[in-house]
C-alpha cells in the first residue's frame, strides 16, 4: 500500500499513526500502531544507467587518445577522453569538463556535436555519447594523451571505443556493444576515417 491509498485514509480516520518506509528488498512497508499491522507491497526499482561522455577530438587526420591508468578497468589501454555525466550536469557541460580535465583543452559549447550513441550491454549496462568538437584553441596539455592517425589506431585500445569509432566511420549513429550482428573489418583505411571525421 502507498501513502494516499484508501487503506491509509481509513487507518488515519480510525486514529492510527501511519508511517511508510522502504526496506532493503525493495518493498514499501506501511506500519500502523492500530494492531501493529505491517503491509508490504513490492516496489519496482528504477534502473539507473551510467552515462559516459566520450570526446572525439580530431585534427589533421589524427585522433587524440588517452592511456587509462589507475581505474581498475582497462588500465594501459587507450581511449578518447572520457568522463561520466554528473548529477544536474548536461552532456555538453560534461564534455567541457572532460576536455579540460582529461586533455587540458578549453572547448566551447557551440563547437560540440553528437557523433554516435552506444548502448553498452556488457556488465551492468551503460550509455555512451560520443561527441565531436569542431575546434579549440591551443594544444592539449595532458601527459597521458597523444595523437594517433585515424587509420592506424593502437592495438591496445579499449574495444568498445574501437567499435564505436568504426560504427561512426560507417555512418551509424547508434550501436550496441557487444555487437550481436556479423563482425566487420577490424580497421578501416585512412580515407573513410578522414571522410567520416571531417567537419
Amino acid at each position: 500500500m502507498f501513502l494516499g491509498s484508501a487503506y491509509e485514509s481509513d487507518m488515519r480516520r480510525a486514529g492510527a499513526q501511519v508511517g511508510v518506509g522502504v526496506w532493503a528488498r525493495g518493498e514499501a512497508v506501511m506500519m500502523s500502531r492500530a494492531g501493529d499491522t505491517a503491509i508490504a507491497a513490492e516496489v519496482e526499482h528504477r534502473r539507473r544507467v551510467v552515462v559516459d561522455v566520450i570526446l572525439l577530438l580530431m585534427r589533421n587526420g589524427r585522433i587524440l587518445l588517452r592511456e587509462r591508468a589507475n581505474t581498475g578497468y582497462g588500465d594501459g589501454a587507450y581511449e578518447p577522453p572520457t568522463g561520466q555525466l554528473s548529477d544536474r550536469e548536461t552532456i555538453v557541460e560534461t564534455a567541457i569538463r572532460v576536455a579540460s580535465a582529461e586533455a587540458g583543452i578549453a572547448i566551447q559549447a557551440g563547437n560540440v556535436s553528437l557523433a554516435h550513441v552506444m548502448h553498452d550491454v556488457s556488465g551492468s549496462g551503460r550509455i555512451a555519447f560520443f561527441l565531436t568538437v569542431s575546434g579549440w584553441p591551443g594544444e592539449f596539455t595532458s601527459p597521458a594523451a597523444r595523437w594517433f592517425p585515424v587509420g592506424n589506431l593502437p592495438t591496445n585500445m579499449l574495444d568498445r571505443s574501437r567499435v564505436a569509432l568504426r560504427s561512426y566511420a560507417q555512418g551509424m549513429r547508434f550501436s550496441t556493444y557487444p555487437a550481436f550482428g556479423p563482425a566487420g573489418p577490424a580497421l578501416f583505411s585512412a580515407a573513410p576515417w578522414q571522410d567520416a571525421f571531417s567537419a
